[in-house]
């Protein structure tokens, strides 16, 4: 069969692409027909406008064009194998998967630890089910930072990352978790997920005392940058208090410097970095898997993310949709595309 998808052919060019899929799916297979697609705008835009590091070393096979865009979907089940259907898997069935910005998906019901194969649970609107793979990037700050009950805890960024590393940090028993982000509207976003009572601007001059103030003077125990600008990075490591831990969790897209001993040494600051490949080792998670913790926190309410949806575009106008997240941050953060039409 014939199927569509989106492709970065070069920098800042996206083009739609017909590419062949099988029309029949192999026993531990489901072929699915894609409703709709959720726009990472951290990895998804830095492959759009060539920002990746990955771009710079000629051996990474990962960043280069032409690039397969996107890594969450939810697709409906059309034609399911025979050992998928023996596991109870039915054709009409809505399940979230890390498939690309296409038309159709072959989706494997043994994923690897990459891949994913996930049934939206009844009820829940498949276009808040879908952020579970934006969410469960996000749980890896939560999960590496060994969070205890009553701790201080402060987002840099609320964007959907931060946003919902913030939530889940709220969840996971924070005493207080300060958010921070220039972008007003992003706040206001926030504030609606119910992170309303402890925010701040980090270009406001006196930041650092307001910071302190909101936690009552003891500072944050844990500190979380969720932008990837290495400058905030270095902001971020100022925020901490003595023995601290802050966790990279914005994939950082550039240099900094630091004063190793001042910023780090004397006050015994932990850096760590949060990237999400750190999910698939055991030593921080046992079952359920990250996903799905995620995904139940979505269904039963303590993940709030309805505020976040910004835009439904059209597959079609995919180039808006990314220009859009590019030029107006203000407007535009969880884009969603309509892959039934192009």
């Amino acid at each position: 069969m014939k199927a569509k998808r989106l492709v970065f052919s070069s920098e800042r060019c996206v083009e739609t692409q017909e590419f062949d899929l099988a029309d029949e799916p192999k026993a531990d297979e489901v072929l699915l027909e894609n409703i709709i697609s959720l726009i990472s705008p951290g990895t998804e835009l830095a492959m759009f406008t060539k920002s990746h590091v990955g771009f710079a070393d000629p051996a990474n096979k990962y960043a280069k064009y032409p690039f397969k865009a996107g890594y969450a979907a939810v697709g409906k089940a059309i034609r399911v194998g025979a050992e998928a259907k023996a596991q109870g898997i039915k054709e009409g069935e809505l399940f979230i998967h890390r498939g690309f910005h296409a038309s159709h998906h072959m989706a494997n019901i043994r994923p690897d630890q990459w891949s994913m194969f996930e049934r939206v649970p009844e009820g829940v609107d498949y276009r808040h089910a879908i952020f579970c793979i934006l969410a469960e990037i996000s749980l890896t700050s939560v999960l590496l930072s060994h969070i205890e009950v009553g701790q201080n805890v402060a987002v840099f960024g609320q964007g959907m990352i931060g946003n919902f590393a913030a939530q889940l940090m709220r969840a996971s028993g924070a005493k207080r978790v300060v958010v921070l982000d220039p972008v007003a509207d992003r706040l206001q976003i926030s504030a609606r997920c119910g992170l309303n009572k402890w925010q701040m601007d980090p270009t406001d001059p006196d930041w650092k005392k307001k910071l302190k103030d909101m936690t009552g003077g003891l500072g944050c125990h844990i500190v979380v940058e969720a932008t990837g600008n290495p400058n905030v990075a270095v902001q971020a490591i100022d925020a901490s208090a003595t023995y601290g831990k802050v966790l990279l969790l914005g994939s950082p897209r550039g240099m900094t410097t630091l004063d190793l001993y001042r910023q780090i040494h004397t006050r015994g600051i932990s850096l760590i970095g949060a990237h999400a490949q750190h999910l698939a080792s055991a030593k921080y998670f046992n079952s359920p898997s990250p996903v799905q913790i995620v995904l139940e926190f979505i269904a039963d309410g303590r993940l709030v993310v309805a505020p976040l949806i910004t835009h439904t575009l059209p597959a079609r106008d995919a180039a808006s949709a990314y220009q859009g997240l590019l030029q107006k941050p203000t407007e535009y953060l969880g884009v969603l595309l309509d892959l039934t039409q192009w």
